[in-house]
């Protein structure tokens, strides 16, 4: 018979990370792992993850049941959550983003009237006398 101890050893050791799965299925998109294992009825832990990632632990067995399951082809993996898939791919290559052109076209002409009145006034106070309404000539 066991003592807890040994028991609580082993079932640390039994729940593997994340990473640690990443490892072991290294043919899986790293943001693919958790939908695969749900797939193939991999056991979670509702435990936190010890590298504190919010992530779910997965059961040690399981994952190496369904890695050789992989490796054979029989488990239930899309197309696309292969490392070797075009989406993985893609999402590897370092793309431009596409950068739209300025244009000065009609929508942009109320916004061009208010800035110019705007731009407006404030030269008109920063050059005008100071004896036009001010608070002072309204209070005397």
């Amino acid at each position: 018979m066991r003592s807890a101890d040994e028991q609580d050893l082993e079932d640390e050791e039994d729940w593997l990370t994340k990473a640690e799965v990443r490892e072991i299925w290294p043919q899986i998109r790293p943001s693919s792992i958790r939908a695969v294992a749900r797939a193939n009825s991999v056991r979670t832990s509702a435990a936190p993850s010890p590298d504190l990632t919010r992530e779910p632990t997965y059961h040690a067995a399981d994952i190496r049941h369904v890695a050789a399951r992989i490796a054979r082809g029989e488990a239930t993996v899309a197309p696309w959550q292969h490392t070797d898939s075009d989406a993985a791919i893609e999402d590897t290559t370092p793309s431009q983003p596409a950068r739209q052109p300025v244009r000065w076209g009609s929508e942009n002409v109320p916004g061009l009237i208010l800035l110019a009145i705007v731009v407006v006034l404030i030269l008109w106070g920063l050059t005008s006398p100071d004896n036009h309404g001010t608070v002072t000539d309204f209070v005397r």
